[in-house]
C-alpha cells in the first residue's frame, strides 16, 4: 500500500511540474509592454539658412584679411600691422591677430579649413546662439569666463570663419564688457565677409 501511495504521489508530482516554455493551463501569455516614442526635432536659424556662395578657406590670406578690416571701429590698432601663423585651436588652419593696446583688446580671425561651424559650436563650452550675417549663418559662442566672446561663420561645408575677440590682457584695465564684446563679433564677421 505504502508502495502505491508513494508512486502515485510521483506521478501526481510529475504532472505538476511545467516543462520550460510549455505553458499549463490557467496561464495567460504575456505581451510585450507597448511603447511610444515621439520624436522632437527642432530647426535651427543656420540649418534653415543657406549660404548666398561658399567662401573656400584653403589658401586665404588672412591677414591681408584682418589688416583691410576698420579695426579702429573695435578697438583695435589700425597702425600696427597684424600678425599670422599656424593656429594653435585648429591645426592645419591659418589664423591672424590683430592687438588693441590701449583698449586692452584683441582680435584673432582663423580660416578654418577642415572644421565646420554649426560642428564647432554643438561641441562648444559655450551658450550657444545663431544669427545670419550678410547671408550666412553665424554660432555664437559666450563662453563662462567673460572676457571673451567667438564666432564661428559657416563658409562651406566643413569650412568656417573663426572669429575670437576679447581682452588681450585679461585682468587688466580697461576692462570691455563681455556683452559688448558679443555685440562687436557679428559685427566684425560681417566687415570680413564683405572683404571676401
Amino acid at each position: 500500500m505504502r508502495r502505491l501511495l508513494l508512486v502515485t504521489g510521483l506521478l501526481l508530482a510529475g504532472c505538476t511540474t511545467p516543462e520550460a516554455g510549455s505553458p499549463t493551463p490557467g496561464e495567460q501569455p504575456t505581451e510585450p509592454p507597448t511603447t511610444t516614442t515621439t520624436i522632437t526635432t527642432t530647426t535651427t536659424i543656420a540649418e534653415t539658412q543657406e549660404r548666398p556662395r561658399d567662401l573656400e578657406m584653403a589658401g586665404l590670406d588672412i591677414c591681408g584679411l584682418v589688416g583691410s578690416l576698420p579695426l579702429a571701429t573695435f578697438g583695435l590698432d589700425q597702425d600696427r600691422p597684424p600678425t599670422g601663423g599656424t593656429s594653435t585651436s585648429f591645426p592645419g588652419s591659418q589664423d591672424c591677430f590683430a592687438n588693441g593696446v590701449e583698449a586692452n583688446l584683441g582680435l584673432t580671425i582663423v580660416a578654418v579649413v577642415d572644421q565646420g561651424a554649426a560642428e564647432y559650436a554643438d561641441g562648444a563650452n559655450a551658450e550657444v546662439s545663431e544669427t545670419v550675417v550678410d547671408g550666412f549663418p553665424l554660432y555664437l559662442l559666450k563662453p563662462a569666463a567673460p572676457d571673451s566672446c567667438f564666432g564661428a561663420v559657416d563658409v562651406a561645408d566643413g569650412q568656417m570663419l573663426y572669429v575670437n575677440y576679447g581682452l588681450s590682457s585679461p585682468g587688466s584695465e580697461p576692462v570691455t564688457p563681455q556683452g559688448t564684446l558679443c555685440e562687436r563679433v557679428p559685427r566684425i564677421a560681417a566687415a570680413a565677409l564683405a572683404e571676401l
